[in-house]
């Protein structure tokens, strides 16, 4: 029988994620962004040690609830590694289901002139870091 997730948790290697988790991003002025895991593989090469992940168009004062996100579409996405929480620190805090976009996924789309994204632990805090609500 699986052991079942206590959040928040900090991943040592994908294997314990799932698709639609939340990852609390602190931002440099006290609030919260968040990453979306909008894909994963199971077996094959980089399956325990890389996942697609999405910024979410969200900001708070407090790390983020599945409440929070829910029903949002990520507004861009790349293949991240699994030292976004070895060496970054971050943590998943809440689940809730993936909404489909038009973004290019490097699990799935493949072939000649596709683009791959692919960010690193601090350029994927970064992206967080630098969206904006749309002004009102």
């Amino acid at each position: 029988m699986a052991r079942q997730r206590v959040l928040p948790h900090r991943p040592r290697t994908t294997a314990t994620m799932h698709e639609g988790d939340v990852i609390a991003v602190p931002l440099d002025d006290a609030a919260w962004g968040a990453l979306h895991v909008v894909a994963l593989k199971r077996s094959g090469p980089v399956s325990r040690s890389a996942f697609v992940a999405g910024v979410l168009p969200w900001r708070g004062e407090a790390p983020p609830r599945a409440s929070d996100v829910e029903g949002r579409a990520v507004v861009a996405q790349a293949l991240v590694g699994k030292n976004l929480f070895t060496d970054g620190l971050l943590e998943i805090v809440a689940n809730t289901p993936v909404v489909p976009t038009a973004l290019p996924n490097n699990f799935v789309d493949h072939g000649i002139g596709v683009t791959v994204n692919v960010w690193g632990w601090r350029a994927a805090i970064d992206q967080v870091r630098a969206w904006r609500p749309p002004q009102e």
